[in-house]
């Protein structure tokens, strides 16, 4: 899975304030909205519903919402840094300041499983983390994430 092929700049926001995890689910919704054509309370109900089933905090301050959407076209992702870590009820209990918002078209099967997979990996890398908590603005939040672990070699 090439990052570049879910993620854009336009999708990319750094510094987000989180509030809490419900308030962070209702803004990202309207942040990931107002880039592409998904009904913002559909996205924010989807995630939801999701979190309802057990909470996408994987721990180490990372956290991969992720649902089905209505009217979705493909596969879209959104990457947020939060401007102060919020408890996110992850596995570890440790508030989370890292995103990634996985947003799938409503009849997808398993594709998703295999980028949440990937995506999963690519966030256990501590020194691909810490370059995306480094950066201060859309612009290198982006270019952080597209500096994977695979490119250091």
């Amino acid at each position: 899975m090439l990052l570049e092929s879910i993620i854009s700049p336009e999708l990319t926001f750094c510094n987000v304030e989180g509030g809490s995890k419900k308030r962070l689910l209702e803004t990202s919704a309207e942040l990931i909205a107002g880039k592409v054509d998904v009904d913002p309370d559909e996205v924010y109900e989807a995630l939801i519903a999701r979190e309802q089933l057990g909470s996408t905090g994987l721990g180490n301050g990372i956290a991969i919402p992720h649902c089905r959407v209505p009217k979705c076209k493909k596969t879209i992702g959104c990457l947020i840094k939060l401007a102060s870590p919020i408890d996110f009820d992850a596995i570890d209990q440790k508030p989370v300041d890292l995103l990634f918002f996985l947003l799938v078209p409503e009849n997808t099967i398993e594709g998703h499983l295999e980028v949440l997979r990937t995506l999963a990996e690519l966030f256990k890398n501590q020194s691909y983390c810490e370059g995306l908590r480094r950066s201060q603005t859309d612009s290198d939040l982006y270019t952080a994430a597209m500096h994977t672990p695979k490119d250091e070699h």
